[in-house]
């Protein structure tokens, strides 16, 4: 049984917030805080002041314990208040398992207009059906443990003298800055659903101390899950600031994602910039730092150049240059990028040939590659380079994502019109002349041959070493050499 006084005294904890304290930067800050209402906690079966509560009763029950508080179950009993009584001495008032979506606060200004507490909570509970009325002598509200998603920026205006505000262990995802009317207000947020993936940069900007325990704030989205708030913030702020670049200020720039460091110490910012159809004819020469996405998409791009020569490119991982003017990649061969390399879509841009094999050994090197993208290019119905193009495709089909939709073209010896093909089921019969064919057939033929003479070549040196090892006699052509 727990001694008198302890609900009262948790009760109190609650109100004044907790003691605030910066988090370590781990995967290990999704622990929500214990924000259970001490009276809301047991319910007593039998009470002096009021009736037992049957345990499979829905109905809302009240108790009154001198001289001010009450406490009421399952919502109020609206007829006992208005019936005036003992009820009408309510200075703090307890709600807990509020049974309703919404609760509205206007409620208190004719039920218990001189309220100088309130508390909370139920799961059932998601919005606040109006700001809260002038209650001039409220100083506490305690919403906490509820489904609340969502608070207007004027919900506590009318308050002018609320000094502690504890919205902790709910589910807002963001807030934008309250209006108060009382001088200072502490505003406790811990333990909500924060989505970082919205703007509360103003968090940062906040010197009055009002948001007492901001600096414990955890982000719950999947971008930023386990990351403090205003970690996130900073690192939004700085990228936003970075985007304003002369060449880049026309893009957008985001962070993506916070990766945590090896020694659990730090964040590195993984950042997107979006350049798409901004008119640029050469890619930017520069780019926010840990710039890992590029998107520059439906421009004038010719040349791939600055991947290899700039160094604010040496981050990036993914880069989507569709439907550009780029004629050929020749330049990545043996780069350190192309090494690296995630995901490169060069779709709908003018490449009629690549270097085969300087791809594939890049590919083969590069164990993070992750997709290729290079169909609505015009490439060419060479004879050779089909052929080798369309092994290169088959062999890493599940690599190039577009595979099944990449054609080339040929001009028909009968009406000099352009043919398209699909790589992947185009035939030398139907590319390659019979002069081409013949060489071609010419050439494989002389590979096999060689080949085969190879084969037997080491296969006789094997048999002589192994005949010189067991009889200690050399082959019969060294015997016979002069």
């Amino acid at each position: 049984m727990l001694p008198p006084g302890f609900c009262s005294a948790v009760y109190s904890i609650l109100l004044t917030g907790p003691v605030t304290a910066q988090l370590p930067l781990s995967l290990q800050n999704l622990v929500v805080e214990n924000v259970a209402i001490g009276e809301c906690a047991s319910r007593p079966s039998v009470s002096t002041q009021g009736p037992a509560i049957p345990s499979n009763s829905n109905r809302p029950v009240c108790f009154f314990t001198p001289p001010n508080r009450t406490v009421c179950f399952r919502g109020i009993e609206t007829k006992r208040f208005q019936a005036g009584g003992k009820f009408n001495l309510t200075r703090w008032l307890i709600l807990c398992d509020w049974p309703l979506k919404t609760f509205d606060p206007l409620i208190l200004s004719r039920l218990v207009p001189r309220i100088e507490r309130l508390a909370l909570t139920g799961r059932v509970l998601q919005r606040l059906a109006h700001d809260f009325p002038a209650l001039p002598y409220l100083r506490m509200v305690n919403i906490t443990g509820t489904r609340l998603n969502y608070t207007s920026v004027s919900a506590f205006y009318e308050l002018e003298r609320l000094q502690v505000l504890n919205l902790r262990g709910n589910e807002l995802e963001q807030i934008q800055p309250y209006r108060f009317r009382s001088g200072h207000v502490e505003v406790y947020l811990q333990g909500n659903l924060w989505n970082c993936t919205n703007d509360m940069i103003w968090l940062l900007k906040e010197q009055s101390r009002q948001y007492v325990d901001k600096p414990t704030l955890v982000c719950k989205d999947w971008k930023y899950t386990g990351r403090p708030v205003l970690t996130a913030m900073e690192y939004k702020r700085v990228v936003r600031e970075s985007c304003l670049h002369e060449e880049i200020w026309n893009c957008s720039c985001h962070v993506s994602y916070l990766r945590l460091s090896d020694n659990g110490l730090s964040f590195h910012p993984m950042i997107m910039v979006n350049c798409s159809d901004r008119g640029f004819y050469q890619l930017p020469q520069y780019l926010p730092g840990n710039t890992t996405v590029l998107h520059i998409a439906r421009n004038k791009l010719q040349s791939v150049d600055s991947l290899t020569t700039n160094e604010h490119y040496q981050s990036v991982q993914d880069i989507y240059l569709d439907e550009n003017r780029i004629t050929t990649i020749d330049i990545l061969e043996d780069t350190i990028w192309l090494d690296n390399f995630r995901i490169l879509s060069l779709r709908g841009n003018r490449l009629n040939r690549i270097r085969v094999y300087s791809v594939e050994h890049a590919i083969e090197r590069n164990p993070g590659v992750g997709k290729l993208y290079l169909s609505n290019n015009p490439w060419r119905c060479g004879c050779r380079f089909a052929i080798r193009f369309q092994r290169f495709l088959r062999k890493h089909e599940s690599l190039v994502a577009d595979s099944r939709n990449i054609t080339c073209y040929f001009i028909n010896d009968d009406d000099g019109r352009k043919q398209y093909l699909p790589v992947l089921t185009v035939t030398p019969n139907d590319i390659c002349r019979p002069s081409e064919h013949n060489t071609a057939a010419f050439y494989n033929t002389l590979s096999i041959i060689f080949a085969t003479l190879i084969v037997l070549i080491f296969t006789k040196l094997a048999y002589d070493y192994y005949h010189y090892r067991k009889y200690g006699k050399l082959p019969w052509l060294i015997m016979k050499m002069p």
